[in-house]
């Protein structure tokens, strides 16, 4: 959590404070200088923009698939667990293409079985996670329930690959289609080709403005948002890579 500019921003920010009510002002005015280069850089330059652009166009959004496969592997995301057990109702957010493009991948494959990956990331256990919603709105989406294979809980994106590979059986002869966000994708392709899957990536829900849009510099919020995944992506891709998850940084 303090490893996210935003976050880090704060916490800088709130450290100037306390050297100046404690008369460290040296101290104080340059924490303060870094937060606010630190808030201008994430919200105000092109940086996380592009480091989020060079994520999300590793793969094509819509590659050619073979005639067979051996299923469709979604991973957890694009629901608010704390939301929906708050209300009652599946609160869906950034990623929710995930489901649906499970949905289109199942009725161009029929038959072959739909694994999702999901849980909490977060601290704490809620008695109605991703899991749950997943396991309610696939079928809604058209999906024969008996083709839907929900798996236990898991936290992040190694632990997916490990709980998806207890109900997959054979992961290397045929390939399978990974779904999960077009930034996400690349750590996620490491990790399961690392396992010895064999996976065609099907990226959804690209969070930049396109491979040829133009950055927008008074879009603060859009700039913060897309800085924001980007840094958790990239600090994701090396931590995995020094944790041995996986074999490459850049898939």
């Amino acid at each position: 959590m303090l490893a996210a500019p935003i976050s880090l921003t704060c916490v800088l920010a709130a450290l100037a404070l306390l050297c100046r009510l404690v008369t460290l002002r040296r101290t104080g005015n340059a924490l303060a200088w870094s937060a606010l280069v630190l808030l201008l850089l994430q919200a105000a330059t092109p940086l996380g923009p592009m480091a989020a652009a060079a994520l999300e166009r590793r793969f094509p959004p819509h590659p050619e698939l073979p005639a067979e496969i051996a299923g469709i592997v979604v991973l957890g995301g694009g629901v608010d667990s704390d939301k929906s057990e708050a209300w009652g109702i599946p609160v869906l957010t950034y990623g929710a293409g995930r489901l649906t493009g499970a949905a289109t991948l199942a009725g161009r494959f029929p038959g072959v079985p739909v694994i999702y990956a999901g849980g909490y990331g977060a601290l704490g256990t809620p008695t109605y996670t991703e899991n749950d919603v997943a396991r309610d709105l696939l079928p809604r989406l058209g999906i024969d329930p008996a083709r839907v294979k929900v798996t236990t809980v898991s936290r992040n994106t190694y632990e997916n690959q490990l709980v998806a590979r207890e109900v997959a059986g054979d992961i290397a002869s045929k390939p399978w289609i990974l779904v999960t966000n077009a930034l996400h994708m690349p750590r996620s392709v490491a990790i399961f080709r690392t396992a010895g899957w064999n996976v065609i990536p099907w990226p959804v829900d690209p969070l930049t403005e396109g491979p040829e849009a133009a950055w927008r510099p008074l879009d603060v919020l859009g700039t913060l948002t897309e800085s924001f995944h980007a840094s958790r992506e990239w600090i994701g891709l090396v931590a995995y890579r020094l944790a041995g998850y996986t074999d490459t940084l850049l898939p």
